[in-house]
């Protein structure tokens, strides 16, 4: 879906609930002004402290909730791109797709660019990781150990080269690499393979009676990371691929913050050269489609935590305030007995603290759940540290004590003789 559509239709239903919640609010805010004919009488009619905590206690909810699960998806992001969990290197990298029999001549003109670090022609033999395109799968029926429960086992089968390996800087757990001079019958497994098969020490074994495991390298996670029935066991060959094939990946790599020169200069190359199928890769920009999705949700939950964290802020100075006022002669008699303002800004900010902290255990159990399942959805999932918690309660925590300490700064330079006279 384009994000246009997206963004549009994603603050027509803000927009609505904004509008009804605003609705709601005039509503209440009426019959609490027919009930109450000013807010003298509306304090000493009574103290409604129960629904004045209650209504803080909702609002940290929402806040801390929205913010919560705003971190998360921001680090699950984060995670995706940067962690080296998705087992294969894309930063500054990328493929052009041209006709096979100009592949070479291709390579060559991109190595004479000064932007360009590394080229790899793959003669039509090696597919770039991305964008991911069709693939060749087996069912081995027959390995090493095989369980007498297990019929057979679907495997996926890529092919690579040394050059392949280093490029994609594909991460090894156990064994050795593929090398030119290893035989045909020698291939590598991922970890998928390796548990489908049932090895704990895969290295060695063979399986449909042909290849014999050289090593073992994490899982490559190529595609949309919420596709997860797309991945599968894998391994990995020397073998040359089908000689039929029309087109070739040209890979390179490019130096740190040149892709907008080096696009030019491609493009203008393919225009000037007549390449049949040429398409030009950036895979950082291919990943990132991956996640254009997770990224208007971010931004859009950023704006709703901000404007959600606002409200609460304002709901804090409002009922510090009001509680102040009412409490301005228990203010006076406790400062006349001696205590000081500190004392006073403890005993406010306890009863305060209380209220974040039964909000944030609300709030944090329910985004635990909602975004446990969220992340249930990926294929590689990142944790939830405890710095999340202790850095949300802090920033909350730290608004308190501002508002608390401001009001009872107020409260407490006043004459608490005049005070007591007032009241």
């Amino acid at each position: 879906m384009d994000l246009s559509i997206i963004y549009r239709e994603s603050f027509m239903y803000i927009g609505g609930v904004s509008m009804v919640l605003l609705l709601m609010f005039w509503l209440i805010l009426f019959i609490f002004l027919n009930m109450n004919s000013n807010l003298n009488f509306s304090i000493r009619q009574g103290k409604k402290e129960l629904f004045r905590k209650i209504s803080i206690i909702v609002q940290l909810v929402i806040s801390i909730g929205f913010a919560f699960c705003t971190i998360i998806i921001q680090k699950q992001i984060s995670f995706l791109h940067h962690s080296g969990e998705v087992g294969f290197s894309f930063k500054n990298r990328g493929a052009i797709v041209v006709s096979k029999n100009n592949g070479g001549i291709f390579a060559n003109q991109l190595r004479q660019m000064s932007e360009i670090t590394d080229v790899i022609d793959t003669e039509g033999k090696l597919t770039g990781l991305l964008p991911t395109t069709g693939r060749f799968s087996y069912r081995v029926a027959s390995w090493d150990d095989k369980p007498a429960d297990v019929e057979f086992v679907t495997v996926e089968r890529i092919h690579v080269s040394p050059e392949y390996i280093a490029f994609y800087d594909l991460c090894l757990l156990s064994g050795e690499m593929l090398t030119n001079s290893d035989p045909e019958t020698f291939v590598m497994i991922n970890e998928d393979a390796a548990k489908a098969f049932g090895w704990h020490d895969p290295v060695g074994k063979k399986f449909r009676d042909i290849y014999t495991v050289k090593g073992v390298i994490k899982n490559i996670y190529n595609r949309p990371p919420t596709a997860k029935h797309l991945f599968l066991p894998a391994f990995y060959t020397l073998e040359i691929a089908s000689e039929h094939n029309f087109l070739t990946s040209v890979l390179f790599k490019y130096k740190e913050g040149t892709w907008k020169s080096l696009k030019k200069k491609i493009e203008q190359m393919i225009e000037k050269d007549d390449y049949i199928g040429k398409t030009v890769y950036n895979y950082e920009e291919v990943y990132n489609d991956y996640l254009k999705s997770e990224n208007a949700l971010i931004k859009l939950l950023s704006f709703v935590s901000a404007i959600c964290v606002l409200i609460c802020v304002f709901g804090f100075i409002s009922l510090v305030s009001l509680t102040c006022e009412e409490r301005r002669k228990e203010i006076a008699i406790r400062k006349i007995n001696g205590a000081t303002a500190g004392d006073i800004l403890i005993m406010f900010a306890k009863e305060y603290f209380m209220l974040l902290f039964i909000g944030a255990a609300i709030a944090f159990t329910a985004g635990y759940f909602i975004m446990q399942r969220w992340l249930e959805n990926y294929a590689i999932q990142t944790n939830t540290p405890i710095w999340i918690y202790l850095s949300i309660i802090f920033a909350l925590a730290l608004v308190i004590v501002l508002c608390v300490g401001w009001q009872v700064y107020k409260s407490s330079i006043e004459n608490p003789a005049k005070v007591v006279k007032c009241e």
